[in-house]
């Protein structure tokens, strides 16, 4: 599954740059080495449109988002990316910001629909549009990888909360935004586990998220039993009358958080969905898609027009479950 390891503080959203793990020292410090002309993203993936997360360092007044690896540079030799690294951004202790050259970071690193963000917030509300400024190597206490860095038109002092970004030339016919707040509901927790027979004596934590229109529920119900080991987590579709199983992951990782995205894909809207092992640090997100019965992983979060469609028809087959 392509999914881009991100361990951060996940409290409803990702706000937290992470602190240092790895030190790296013999280069030039601060933003003198950026040039003008540095920034020729590659040219994979030309037909898709990039949707992710996307998070603010506020000591630079920039976003930034992780970036895939190219296939076949999945586990890249750490020194030899390393020595490519030729200027300090920003260093602390526990983290620091390093510079990758963009003729490097081509080689070996998916930045196709990155040369410019529109950046959302949850609200669907755009905060800004910003341009690649460059690549860097993030690290912190619990692990290390790559970001592309946009530079903000503004200062958003105390930015807090949850963002995503699309590619700047996403064609916004296909954007239709819509509500979707969270909210608690013990009698809807009550009523998901009486449709869907869910055991009582499990202690459940759920999340729901109202999207309207057309006044349609996300939730996410989980369980994890430290004694026995046994976990399970669901990703559930409430519209009507009508409750529906749409994803389930039983001894593995649960879904922590969902922020449905205003495009969509066979009806239902693309899914940035953030999931973690029980009793572990280990967080990280994807986009997720659905197929008429359940939300696949988007590979590099890169969608296809192809694949987008108008919002909410019925596409119900008679194989999903209904209770």
């Amino acid at each position: 599954m392509a999914v881009c390891l991100i361990s951060l503080t996940l409290a409803c959203a990702h706000k937290d740059a992470g602190k240092g793990l790895v030190k790296l020292a013999g280069r030039n410090s601060g933003l003198e080495n950026e040039k003008s002309g540095d920034v020729h993203p590659g040219s994979a993936f030309d037909s898709t449109f990039f949707v992710g997360y996307v998070d603010y360092f506020p000591e630079t007044r920039e976003f930034y988002t992780a970036v895939f690896y190219r296939e076949g540079h999945e586990y890249p030799d750490e020194d030899l990316l390393q020595s490519k690294l030729d200027s300090v951004i920003m260093f602390d202790e526990d983290w620091g910001r390093e510079r990758l050259p963009l003729a490097e970071a081509e080689k070996f690193l998916v930045l196709s629909g990155l040369d410019t963000l529109a950046i959302y917030n949850r609200k669907h509300e755009r905060v800004c549009r910003c341009p690649l400024t460059r690549v860097e190597y993030l690290w912190n206490g619990l692990e290390s990888y790559f970001i592309a860095v946009f530079k903000s038109d503004g200062d958003f002092k105390g930015q807090t909360e949850e963002l995503y970004g699309i590619s700047g030339d996403f064609p916004m016919k296909h954007f239709t935004p819509f509500a979707a707040e969270e909210f608690a509901d013990n009698n809807l927790n009550l009523e998901i586990m009486k449709r869907l027979n869910f055991s009582r004596s499990n202690a459940w934590d759920m999340r729901h998220y109202r999207v309207s229109p057309p006044g349609a529920t996300f939730s996410i119900a989980s369980s994890y039993e430290m004694e026995s080991n046994d976990s399970q987590s669901y990703l559930i579709f409430s519209e009507k009358d009508g409750t529906h199983i749409m994803n389930e992951e039983k001894d593995n990782y649960h879904y922590l958080n969902i922020l449905p995205v205003p495009v969509h894909q066979n009806g239902r809207p693309l899914l940035l969905i953030s999931a973690g092992y029980p009793s572990s640090d280990v967080v990280w997100d994807y986009l997720a898609a659905f197929d008429g019965s359940r939300y696949e992983v988007v590979d590099f979060n890169r969608m296809h027009l192809r694949n987008i469609s108008r919002a909410w028809p019925d596409v119900w087959s008679s194989q999903t479950s209904k209770k």
